[in-house]
């Protein structure tokens, strides 16, 4: 039973008033219909897959970062996610370069005559650009001869050249279309209109395609293949550079959260379990062989701070070039050029008296 108009417009009308999905999770269905890998980024709802390996990897990581407070929590979850992004996103890469391979081996001509003739399609349009594409492959220049050998065909069976076939051969030469005005098959031979001058172009041109082939295009094609079932294919497809993208952003993102979670750990106060970590409350004091004894008289050559004096009964330290004793030379002590001095002074107090001396 056929529709009538006015049935199909009605229809038309109730499909416009579809609102889609109203419970939530028809909506979170719905919003992930689009969705291919969810490696771009990571949103609030990843797939399945990597929601249980941020779980996982959070449990497991937890007793190595140790975060603390909500910053740190939020930044080790980030870090965490954006580690097994960039798991999966090289897991792919490897998955998509192991599948390259083995068509190398599998379908490399089915492969590469599929992407000349989808070139190829261009090549009525902008011939000078497209055919010496044409001519850098392998595949490419077995095209150009296909076509080429079609036109031969042509030219014998109608007798001669017609306007297609001439338009098709300067297409195959790669002449553009604004250098075609005016010319016709006449130029190759104006006293010849038989198909013979046509016949000697198509075995020129056949003859250069057929030498580069022998010359280097087949080796060149022979090492891209064995570069390719070895997983080092430069011709990438967009899908695989698109997942190279993805694991540089998510190694960026991780090295960032990283860094951060790292500063605010050195922020904050550490919990000091002996007594030797704890801060001091005040700078640490001179080194114990820098302490001196002061003079107890007042000398424009005393230390500025200071020090403790040393007691009557205690014997004076001896000089540090005093001799040992025994010995019957004994030098003479500055100390008898200061009044009242009790102990040695400083090795530069030393020397300043002695120059002291030598200029009076």
């Amino acid at each position: 039973m056929a529709t009538s108009l006015s049935q199909t417009i009605a229809n038309r009308l109730n499909a416009l008033l579809s609102t889609g999905p109203k419970s939530r999770e028809g909506k979170a269905r719905s919003s992930r219909n689009a969705q291919t890998h969810g490696l771009s980024k990571l949103g609030s709802r990843p797939p399945a897959e990597m929601a249980e390996a941020i779980s996982e990897r959070t449990d497991q990581w937890r007793g190595d970062y140790r975060p603390e407070g909500p910053a740190q929590q939020w930044l080790f979850e980030q870090l965490v996610a954006e580690s097994v992004r960039l798991d999966t996103c090289v897991a792919r890469i490897c998955a998509a370069r192991a599948e390259q391979a083995d068509r190398a081996v599998e379908s490399w001509d089915d492969d590469r005559a599929a992407a000349i003739a989808t070139l190829a399609a261009r090549l009525l349009h902008h011939p000078d650009r497209i055919q010496p594409q044409l001519l850098q492959t392998r595949h490419g220049v077995l095209w150009l001869l296909d076509r080429w050998a079609e036109i031969t065909e042509a030219i014998t069976q109608a007798d001669g050249w017609t306007r297609d076939t001439w338009h098709r051969a300067l297409d195959l030469l790669g002449v553009p279309p604004s250098a075609r005005d005016g010319s016709g098959p006449w130029d190759l031979h104006p006293e010849d209109s038989s198909a013979a001058p046509g016949l000697d172009l198509i075995h020129q041109a056949t003859a250069a395609l057929r030498s580069r082939l022998e010359t280097y295009l087949n080796a060149r094609d022979d090492r891209a293949q064995a570069d390719a079932a070895l997983g080092l294919a430069t011709d990438d497809p967009p899908a695989l550079r698109l997942l190279e993208r993805y694991a540089v952003d998510a190694r960026r993102q991780f090295s960032r959260h990283l860094n951060e979670l790292r500063r605010l750990q050195s922020l904050a106060p550490h919990d000091a379990p002996t007594a030797s970590r704890s801060t001091p409350s005040h700078p640490p004091g001179p080194r114990p062989d820098r302490l001196r004894p002061r003079a107890e008289s007042s000398s424009p050559l005393s230390e500025p701070h200071s020090t403790p004096t040393l007691s009557p009964t205690e014997p004076t330290p001896p000089a540090r070039n005093e001799p040992k004793s025994g010995s019957s030379l004994r030098p003479v002590s500055i100390l008898a050029t200061l009044p009242g001095a009790s102990a040695p002074l400083n090795r530069r107090a030393r020397r300043a008296l002695a120059a002291a001396a030598r200029r009076s």
